[in-house]
C-alpha cells in the first residue's frame, strides 16, 4: 500500500505552525519553487546552510492547489507529495507524508512540516511522490528509485506504463509546488538537474516577512 504514515503529521497543524513561524520571525525568507516530474521515481532536492540556529519549514500546494508565497495561484491536481529534511550527517530530522493528512472524509494530500530551532549546519530537503520514501539516511536512497511507473504497477490499472496514479485509481499530474521558509541570509539552492531532475522548478524569492 502506498499510503505511508511513518513520518506523517497533521497537515493543518503543521501548516499553521509553518505560517506562524514565518510571520513571527524577524527576518524570514520564503522561497517558492514549481516544477513537473516525468516519472514516478523522480525527486526534487534542495540544499541550504544555517550559520546559526533558526526555524525551517516547508509546505506544498500542488495536490489541493492554492496560492504560494510568491503570490502565484497553483492549480490543484498534482500528486501526493512526501517531504523529508536531512541534516549534514544525512539523518532525517523532519518531514511529512502528504497521504497521511486528511480533510474531513476527503483526500487532502499536500505535505507540510515545521522544524523550530534547527541547529547550524548543512541541510538537504527532498520532495518525492507518495510511496517513494527515504530508506533511512540520505545516502541510503529512496524506496522506488529505478521504478518510473510504480504507481501504475502497484495500484493496478489498464496501462502499466502510466504515472502518477493515486491509490483510488484516479489520475494525477506530475506537477508540484513547494514553499521553503528559512532565516534571513540563507539561500535555498536546487541541486544540479542531472542529480534529481530539478529543473523545471525555478526558485524565486517570494517574500521577506518582518515584525511590524
Amino acid at each position: 500500500m502506498l499510503v505511508s504514515r511513518s513520518i506523517g503529521r497533521d497537515f493543518s497543524r503543521a501548516l499553521a505552525l509553518s505560517l506562524a513561524l514565518a510571520g513571527s520571525s524577524a527576518h524570514a525568507l520564503v522561497f517558492s519553487f514549481q516544477g513537473s516530474f516525468n516519472t514516478d521515481d523522480q525527486r526534487a532536492t534542495y540544499t541550504f546552510s544555517l550559520a546559526a540556529a533558526g526555524n525551517v519549514s516547508a509546505a506544498t500546494f500542488s495536490y489541493n492547489g492554492g496560492t504560494n508565497g510568491n503570490g502565484t495561484v497553483v492549480p490543484q491536481g498534482g500528486f501526493a507529495p512526501v517531504l523529508a529534511l536531512f541534516d549534514g550527517a544525512g539523518n532525517q530530522v523532519a518531514g511529512n507524508v502528504g497521504s497521511a493528512n486528511t480533510c474531513g472524509i476527503s483526500f487532502c494530500w499536500d505535505a507540510a512540516f515545521s522544524h523550530p530551532g534547527a541547529l547550524p549546519g548543512l541541510y538537504t530537503l527532498v520532495l518525492s511522490q507518495d510511496g517513494n520514501n527515504p530508506l533511512g539516511q540520505l545516502a541510503d536512497g529512496y524506496s522506488m528509485t529505478g521504478q518510473p511507473h510504480y504507481t501504475a504497477q502497484y495500484l493496478g490499472g489498464s496501462n502499466p506504463n502510466a504515472t502518477f496514479v493515486q491509490i483510488d485509481g484516479s489520475q494525477r499530474t506530475g506537477r508540484w509546488a513547494l514553499d521553503v521558509t528559512v532565516p534571513a541570509g540563507v539561500s535555498v539552492v536546487p541541486e544540479p538537474a542531472g542529480a534529481a531532475l530539478l529543473l523545471a522548478g525555478l526558485a524565486c524569492l517570494a517574500a521577506v516577512r518582518r515584525r511590524g
